[in-house]
């Protein structure tokens, strides 16, 4: 698979994965039943498609540098998610908000796959 098809096939499902998420996301809030937790998922999807969309060239070749920025990656997104559930514990426990548990783990899910892949783009420029 050449550079040009890998990177249109991970946009193409970019936008329609945006296209879903806004879809859901406007019937959910038309029902009434706004966040139910899945819109934030098919959002989270969203971006994971875009940003490989641009890490395609550089993820394909399997090299040094990709195995450099997926291992940083890995390594500054798991600080930001344990500061997520850090500040999603009290808001949780002193009822700021109400989440059920599927609401939380999909919010958990979704700020995941956004720091993951966004770290990943921002590595990605820095080596």
């Amino acid at each position: 698979m050449s550079d040009k098809v890998g990177r249109s096939f991970f946009l193409i499902c970019g936008f329609l994965m945006l296209f879903y998420s806004l879809l859901i996301g406007f019937s959910t809030i038309y029902t009434g039943d706004f966040f139910v937790g899945h819109e934030l998922v098919f959002l989270g999807s969203t971006v994971m498609a875009f940003c490989l969309s641009y890490l395609y060239p550089q993820f394909k070749e399997g090299d040094e540098r990709s195995k450099k920025i997926r291992e940083r990656g890995m390594f500054f997104s798991y600080f930001f998610i344990l500061g997520y559930m850090i500040i999603l514990m009290p808001l949780l426990q002193f009822e700021i908000i109400n989440l059920n548990g599927y609401q939380t783990v999909s919010l958990l899910t979704a700020l995941t796959m956004i720091t993951v892949f966004s770290s990943f783009v921002i590595l990605s420029k820095r080596y």
